[in-house]
């Protein structure tokens, strides 16, 4: 994964990858909502694709929805 994904990569601790795990970081919902569907869209290239059901969004703003969207969903 991270060869096909290194342009998207952003330094430590903004993406780490771990095996077939990783975690991206963002200052705002909606730039992690792009980034999400980058990543989406590249390992789909390469016949892979995100499991929805584990992903997880963690925020630390009480006032905000917790949930994002992937994939329009």
């Amino acid at each position: 994964m991270a060869a096909i994904t290194r342009d998207l990569q952003k330094p430590v601790p903004w993406t780490l990858l771990y095996a077939d795990d990783m975690m991206l970081g963002c200052e705002d919902k909606d730039e992690i909502e792009r980034q999400m569907q980058a990543w989406c869209d590249r390992v789909a290239m390469f016949g892979l694709k995100m499991n929805v059901k584990k992903t997880e969004y963690l925020t630390f703003d009480v006032y905000k929805s917790g949930s994002i969207k992937i994939n329009g969903t």
